[in-house]
């Protein structure tokens, strides 16, 4: 059996090496092996050097090039060029635990039999820990162990899938090689790639697992939403709406908590804009962009999922409606933040 481990990387030189290299240290069975593929997107710092250098001093590590195509399409070209009977990602600034491939090794075989793969899984989910709290799981998710999910008793995979974002990561999966390449090729999707891709997945598994145990370790980003407004998100978050509707539609599935999710989407939006780097004037152009958009004035009057952050509940409440009022409450916000982050960038 072999395992392939993409990891798609844009300017990702200062954890590279430890992502690769807990890859590399990966222990598995006996007739096993496993492949590392580099998808380069298109960095401009010492990324492409890194990648060349493991791909020319290990002959289980391949490096592709690929320009900026966005995450989800480098996922995708790493897919397509993949050997293995089984897919993983490992994002450039996280880990793999030591006992990851062995671990999916014993599940696998505990389904299909030594030499049959095709009774196993097709998806296997697991779980993760913040890498500053390794023996704590980063999800708490209601499946069983030891039982393979099929049918009908895929309900709750897909439930999970329309109401939050726990299966979201890509980097909690271990995907049949079959079911893994979408051939709908999405240039730029950085914004909801993830959501993308797992609800494709669970909808095509015949069978899914789930293994109770943190098998991959998750960096908690310490980068501030300052200067990351990015007209982007919305136009990427549109796509991927797009296809779990369609999804939601197809497993007839009740699709009340979509809208509650539609509506976060629109707060984290005009979160991303008020706090950003950009002038006063220019936040107020690009809110005004944001509430003229039919996306915006359709979701963004729901209410929000009961599990949404505190700082986009402040912001829906603020921004509900659009409008000159909203504009108001949110410019003042904007200058609070501004005034807060130049007091604190002079102490």
């Amino acid at each position: 059996m072999i395992f392939s481990i993409i990891v798609p990387v844009c300017n990702g030189q200062d954890f590279l090496k430890e992502a690769v290299d807990s890859a590399l240290s990966q222990k598995v069975h006996t007739g096993d092996s496993f492949e590392i593929i580099l998808v380069e997107n298109g960095s401009t710092d010492d990324t492409p050097r890194i990648c060349d250098e493991y791909a020319a001093s290990h002959d289980n590590v391949s490096v592709i090039h690929e320009g900026r195509i966005g995450l989800y399409q480098a996922r995708q070209e790493g897919i397509k060029v993949s050997k293995g009977d089984y897919i993983l990602a490992l994002d450039a600034d996280d880990k793999l635990k030591e006992d990851l491939l062995e671990t999916l090794g014993d599940v696998i075989r505990g389904y299909a039999g030594p030499n049959d793969l095709t009774k196993a899984p097709d998806l296997i989910f697991y779980n993760a820990a913040d890498m500053d709290k390794p023996g704590s799981k980063l999800r708490d998710f209601p499946f069983e162990e030891g039982r393979l999910y099929s049918g009908d008793d895929k309900k709750v995979f897909k439930e999970l899938v329309i109401k939050g974002d726990k299966l979201n990561a890509m980097w909690i999966k271990c995907i049949r090689k079959d079911i893994a390449f979408i051939d709908s090729r999405i240039e730029g999707l950085n914004y909801g790639e993830d959501l993308y891709q797992t609800a494709e997945y669970v909808d095509r598994a015949a069978g899914i697992a789930y293994i109770d145990k943190v098998l991959y370790l998750y960096r908690k980003s310490g980068v501030s939403l300052t200067a990351s407004y990015n007209k982007a998100f919305l136009d990427n978050q549109k796509i991927v709406w797009r296809k779990v509707d369609e999804l939601t539609a197809k497993w007839q599935e009740d699709d009340s908590p979509l809208n509650e999710r539609k509506a976060l989407t629109c707060a984290i939006a005009a979160v991303r804009i008020v706090y950003s780097a950009l002038s006063v004037m220019d936040k107020k152009a690009k809110l005004k962009e944001l509430f003229e958009d039919a996306f915006y004035k359709k979701y963004s009057r729901f209410d929000l999922p009961e599990w949404a952050p505190i700082e986009d509940i402040n912001m829906h409440e603020k921004s509900i409606g659009g409008g000159a009022g909203a504009m108001l409450k949110l410019l003042a916000e904007a200058v609070k933040h501004d005034i807060k982050a130049a007091v604190k960038k002079r102490i």
